[in-house]
Order: structure tokens, then sequence, then C-alpha cells
């Protein structure tokens, strides 16, 4: 019972970090940009089962850039990203209630990508890995900013 009470806020703070990171952003049917459908996988060591995969949709714009397929939330600021050939490798800094370090990468193929990130958080020694697939599934109108 003691082991079940001790993984109680980290594995709430884990999940809510994980949906926060893969929400989505508003798509629109039918348009000039592509929707992107993306399963996210978030796993945390010591957590006594795995959290089913969450998949979500989104339009991104034809001139995206590859930060954009990256899951964040609001306060999370790219520190630093490179694109070598299909891979993009990235770290970031979360800030807010859920603080943490991001250190990620994504593969490019035709119409789909791999991606996998590693969350330190800041206020406490747990880390949470996180992969994602995503394809293209269709036509889309981009929200503008």
């Amino acid at each position: 019972m003691n082991n079940c009470k001790r993984f109680t806020p980290r594995v709430y703070a884990g999940i809510v970090l994980a949906f926060a990171l893969a929400a989505s952003l508003p798509a629109s049917a039918q348009g000039k940009d592509d929707l992107w459908e993306v399963s996210t996988k978030m796993e945390m060591p010591g957590m006594p089962m795995a959290m089913p995969a969450q998949t979500n949709r989104f339009c991104i714009g034809k001139n995206r850039k590859d930060e954009e397929f990256v899951p964040k939330q609001g306060d999370c600021r790219m520190l630093e990203s490179k694109r070598v050939g299909n891979k993009f490798t990235y770290k970031m800094d979360c800030s807010g209630k859920f603080s943490a370090l991001v250190d990620g990468a994504i593969t490019f193929g035709d119409n789909a990508y791999d991606g996998r990130m590693h969350m330190a958080m800041k206020n406490t020694n747990d880390a949470m890995d996180m992969t994602f697939t995503g394809k293209r599934v269709g036509d889309c109108t981009a929200a503008t900013k």
C-alpha cells in the first residue's frame, strides 16, 4: 500500500505533463496544409503500469519549421536545435508547475516521423520518457498566429 501512495504524485505529475505536451492544435477539415495524426506514449521509470498511448490530430502549415513537430506546452522554450539530414535534435526548457529539461530527437520520413524525448523534472529527481509517431492523414487549414 505504501508503495502505491509513493507513486501517486509522480504518476499524476507525469500524466499531466504528458497530456500537456501531447495536446493538439485544432485542425480544420480540407485545406492547403497538412493534417497529422500523432500517437504519443509516456513511460516513467518505477511506475507500476504503462500508460496507454494517446492519439491526437493537428494541422501544420506547409511552410513549417521542424520545431512545430515537437510536443510542447506553451511555457516551453527551445534552447537549441539542429537538423542533419532527416534527423532533428533539440533541447527545451519547460517552466511552470511541472518544469522540466527536455532532450529529444525526431527522424523524418515520407509523410511520417518518429520521435523520442527525455524529460528530467526540475523540482524532483524524477524522469519521464516519451515516444511519438506521426503520419500525414490529409489536408487542413492551419490556424494563423
